[in-house]
């Protein structure tokens, strides 16, 4: 199996790269912290995967290609592509103007995700196979206060990978949106009342379930597929009151 992850250095990433990176297994790992990334490679080549690393922002379109044939190079293709890499942005330098801040987020989280995606997809056609996914987000479901422009890079990214499985339709490749709630990482760390918040490893054994029986959208927990129909139904004020405090900025 030949596996490629970004945002491979905590949280989701880290985790789903430790439920892949096993013996007879290819698996390219990019993020940004290469010390990080490094102990993550040192742990999955003991347990007997072949890693190869990049030290990367996935908004760099050039490197992350680079990468991307690098790494589809050594392993003869690819199996498996999960674009994770994301960020947060505090509401705070939304409301005060900071345009440069929203329009790196949506760098990374829209961007970020075509930057990965994209390539792979000829090298899957060509095979004949191959699954594609993109973690959005329940926020992308319906604008939320305080979360403006994160809701919106998850909107984009769930409506993208929708489009692009129907466009793929026949060609024996999949693509797939994994659209979690609350979960434990350090994006949520010190974060208060999150409904429905999940463990880290509860997670990843939905998402990975979801991803071998490739289904179209994985929402994640069970609570959250109600909760998905339930917000394009409710009316700003009550939205106003029920939604969680924004995080803080924050990066994976």
């Amino acid at each position: 199996m030949r596996v490629f992850i970004t945002g491979a250095s905590s949280g989701i990433g880290a985790a789903l790269a430790r439920h892949y990176g096993r013996a007879g297994v290819s698996i390219g790992l990019l993020a940004r912290r290469a010390e990080l990334l490094e102990e993550q490679a040192r742990a999955l080549r003991d347990a007997g995967a072949k890693v190869e690393t990049y030290a990367l922002d996935v908004a760099d379109s050039a490197g992350v290609q680079r990468a991307i044939d690098g790494f589809a190079n050594a392993a003869g293709g690819a199996d498996l592509v999960i674009a994770n890499a994301g960020v947060t942005l505090k509401n705070s330098l939304l409301l005060q103007g900071d345009a440069a801040s929203a329009a790196r987020l949506m760098a990374i989280n829209v961007i970020g995700v075509t930057n990965t995606i994209v390539p792979f997809i000829p090298i899957m056609i060509r095979q004949g196979s191959g699954t594609l996914v993109a973690v959005s987000s329940m926020a992308g479901y319906r604008g939320l206060p305080g979360r403006a422009a994160y809701s919106a890079s998850k909107a984009a990214v769930t409506t993208f990978m929708e489009g692009l499985r129907m466009s793929l339709h026949g060609t024996g490749v999949h693509a797939m949106a994994l659209c979690p709630g609350f979960i434990r990482t350090p994006m949520t760390a010190g974060a208060s009342s999150l409904p429905f918040l999940m463990e880290l490893d509860d997670a990843v054994r939905l998402m990975t379930r979801g991803i071998e029986e490739k289904r179209a959208t994985v929402v994640l927990p069970w609570q959250m597929s109600l909760l998905r129909y339930a917000l394009g139904l409710a009316p700003e004020w009550l939205l106003r009151r029920i939604a969680p405090p924004a995080r803080a900025s924050g990066r994976v």
